[in-house]
């Protein structure tokens, strides 16, 4: 459990998209042991509470754009963070774009930051450059924050969600990749899928995605599959695994090879039909759950 350590909200009943709004609390991700999330005048008006509660990750919301069209633009003062080196963690979500002054590379002094999380607000190819140090990257609209092949950049990059994506996983060709979740994305081969030889927990959701699934068997440190939602996927009868421990798999077309997983110990297989001939589970749901909550744990 959270401890909320400062909460203001000064918005109104009537319009509750304006008005300052901030909450403070601890977390629990490694990357962030306390975190204030602001919205967009949150932030301009307690933006220099992130030091006095001795924050090390902070997230601004953004809504700028009503009806299709951007209202204003996104310029946030950074310079009231002073303890900037502290910054393990920060999020842009919500929708807008930063004021064309606006220089980016007030990022760069944040030289700790390890985890961030974009949404549709674009910081361009620019990005890998700005947070050089990162291992984890949240990305809620790859429409709006794609980036061009790594070339080396982020070395350490082990955790990454991509909410949107079409396209090769080639981008990502070299980073050290153990938490891959793909949400509502388009691959072409699920093959593709094998360039990342450390992947440890894989979650397709949504996913325009074909070929041959049982390639996955060749991952040889997958722990945590969860393949939900219709597909194209074919070959399930040969997908097996001798460390897999926990698997959800929301439309298999056949039974269960349980001989294929010897050490599988939590599992839903196409819960989101009981009747289904194939429905089944067992082992502990909520360390199911657990084990695809969060690119950040």
């Amino acid at each position: 459990m959270s401890e909320v350590l400062f909460e203001a909200d000064e918005r109104t009943m009537d319009n509750l998209m304006r008005g300052p709004h901030v909450i403070m609390r601890t977390a629990a991700s490694r990357f962030a042991k306390k975190e204030a999330a602001f919205n967009k005048e949150g932030f301009e008006k307690y933006g220099d509470l992130i030091d006095q509660y001795e924050c090390d990750g902070f997230s601004i919301e953004v809504q700028d754009a009503a009806e299709g069209r951007l209202q204003e633009y996104f310029a946030p003062s950074l310079d009231g963070i002073m303890n900037k080196d502290a910054i393990g963690k920060i999020g842009i979500s919500g929708s807008g774009a930063f004021a064309k002054d606006f220089d980016l590379d007030r990022f760069k002094r944040f030289g700790s930051v390890k985890a961030i999380t974009t949404q549709d607000v674009p910081f361009g190819d620019v990005l890998p450059d700005l947070f050089p140090q990162l291992e984890a990257w949240l990305n809620l609209d790859w429409k709006a924050n794609k980036i061009k092949a790594l070339n080396g950049k982020w070395p350490k990059l082990g955790n990454l969600s991509l909410q949107g994506f079409s396209g090769s996983l080639s981008i990502f060709e070299g980073a050290p990749i153990k938490r891959l979740f793909l949400i509502a994305s388009t691959i072409k081969d699920v093959e593709d899928i094998l360039r990342f030889k450390e992947v440890e927990v894989l979650q397709i959701s949504s996913c325009k995605i074909a070929g041959d699934v049982s390639v996955l068997s060749q991952l040889k440190k997958l722990r945590s599959l969860r393949i939900y939602g219709k597909n194209k996927l074919e070959g399930w009868e040969n997908l097996k695994s001798d460390i897999m421990q926990n698997l959800e798999i929301s439309h298999l077309p056949c039974k269960l090879p349980k001989e294929g997983f010897p050490k599988l110990r939590n599992y839903v297989i196409n819960a989101y039909r009981p009747r289904d001939p194939f429905y089944e589970e067992g082992g502990d749901l909520g360390k199911l759950g657990r084990a695809f909550s969060s690119i950040f744990d």
